[in-house]
């Protein structure tokens, strides 16, 4: 008796923890591209055509959904998605440090490894070492922040303005 309630035990033990918890999130497709869901903060919304949606158990990167998004966007071959690592070794010359990445100025910390950017969005790529912060000068640990700055408005307002140099009136005699 005891050892058939150890083998049952065993047996329950082992299909409660062999199943595969469901994402809350669903699975977003932008285009038949699979996406995070931080990948759609920076989407234009007035490029998107379509929505819709598909109950229905998915596995994407080894993780079940149980809800499938489709977006369809009104010009499809527009995004040009590049992982964060493609986006360190186009733009970048950083090789080994370990890398922080940033996007105008916020932290990525979630879904590093399935983010993608669209490389249209990207303005220009900011790279920061360690050793430019003074209290971090002496540590051993070497590390990168890189910042994807985006084309938002305020990262495009400063570019532009037009300054106007001398004091001269146009067009007053």
């Amino acid at each position: 008796m005891k050892l058939f309630l150890s083998l049952l035990l065993l047996f329950v033990t082992t299909l409660f923890f062999s199943q595969n918890s469901k994402n809350t999130q669903p699975a977003l497709f932008l285009d038949s591209v699979s996406i995070s869901s931080n990948t759609m903060k920076y989407i234009n919304p007035d490029d998107i055509k379509s929505i819709n949606s598909i109950k229905k158990d998915t596995v994407v990167n080894n993780s079940l959904y149980s809800v499938q998004i489709h977006i369809r966007s009104k010009n499809p071959k527009k995004y040009i998605f590049l992982s964060l690592e493609q986006i360190k070794y186009v733009y970048t010359t950083v090789e080994k440090n370990a890398v922080i990445y940033m996007i105008n100025g916020e932290f990525i910390k979630e879904d590093i490894d399935t983010f993608k950017l669209d490389q249209n969005y990207i303005l220009k790529v900011e790279v920061t070492n360690s050793n430019d912060f003074y209290n971090l000068r002496k540590s051993e640990s070497k590390f990168d922040i890189i910042n994807i700055l985006g084309k938002t408005k305020q990262n495009l307002d400063p570019k532009n303005r037009t300054s106007l140099k001398g004091y001269e009136a146009i067009g007053i005699k």
